[in-house]
């Protein structure tokens, strides 16, 4: 058997409720608040993300990423590559609110879920493990991933932080997690995202999107850290069917462009290129 992995528990435990859900541990940190795993009155396992109005500045920053949320909420279950958001609510008297969504795969044993032992299994994690991923593998997560911020933006609404550790699998399909930075294109101002996924010109655009995108896809084909973009491996020669890794490799140049007005303006030119 394993080792059982420390739990961790947050400061803000004594504080959060909700309802018919048993919040169990914190399972990651992210944008503005922390993930856990719940389990609900039917046994079923879920994430639970809990945002703190006490980690803005002011409430409006707080206001509107309840609103992204909300206005995400409706289509997220539009597209397979999306995280569907079960429930959205807050709780005014305690300064927060949440949303319940369906659980990643554990890195081990996919929806056979063991809370003790439970390690969601991202992308990162994927390239950390296996290195470059294979072609095809890269392609098929390129075109998922191309076709569901096509759909994002169509509803006005952009990612604003699209990294490997933000790619989650459920059942072993690629989702856009991280969703508490999704934001209304008109409403998307606060500079956030991580440094290397962040075009030039900022986050808070489809073409930024984009950027985020072609970098994710420049880890995970190359094996090499963004930063070290647009370099390649240096054994490149054993590479199988080196003429579609090519091809590849043109769609992420074009997509990780710093002139904005020479990338993909949008995701579904990027994903109409494959």
């Amino acid at each position: 058997m394993p080792p059982q992995r420390e739990v961790e528990v947050s400061s803000e435990a004594e504080t959060v409720s909700v309802p018919d859900h048993e919040l169990i541990q914190v399972i990651g940190r992210g944008s503005y608040g922390e993930v856990w795993l719940a389990r609900n009155l039917m046994g079923v396992y879920r994430a639970v993300k809990v945002v703190y109005r006490k980690t803005f500045g002011h409430q409006r920053p707080f206001e509107r990423e309840l609103a992204g949320i909300r206005k995400f909420e409706p289509i997220s279950r539009s597209h397979e590559s999306f995280i569907d958001i079960l429930h959205v609510g807050h709780n005014d008297k305690n300064g927060y609110f949440y949303y319940i969504m369906e659980l990643g795969d554990d890195t081990k044993t996919s929806q056979t879920i063991s809370p003790d032992f439970y390690v969601p299994k991202t992308l990162a994690k994927e390239v950390a493990l296996r290195g470059r991923l294979p072609l095809e593998e890269c392609v098929r997560l390129g075109l998922s991933l191309s076709s569901a911020l096509d759909v994002l933006h169509k509803h006005g609404l952009v990612h604003r932080d699209v990294k490997p550790s933000n790619v989650i699998f459920v059942n072993g399909v690629p989702k856009l997690a991280d969703i508490g930075l999704v934001a209304d294109i008109n409403e998307a101002s606060s500079y956030v995202g991580t440094e290397g996924f962040i075009p030039p010109e900022g986050p808070g655009s489809a073409p930024a999107d984009v950027y985020s995108l072609g970098k994710v896809l420049y880890e995970i084909s190359t094996g090499k850290d963004r930063h070290d973009f647009p370099e390649l491996p240096t054994q490149l020669d054993g590479t199988a069917d080196l003429d579609r890794f090519v091809e590849l490799n043109e769609v992420i140049l074009h997509a990780c462009k710093n002139d904005v007005g020479k990338r993909y303006q949008t995701a579904w030119d990027m994903h109409a290129t494959w």
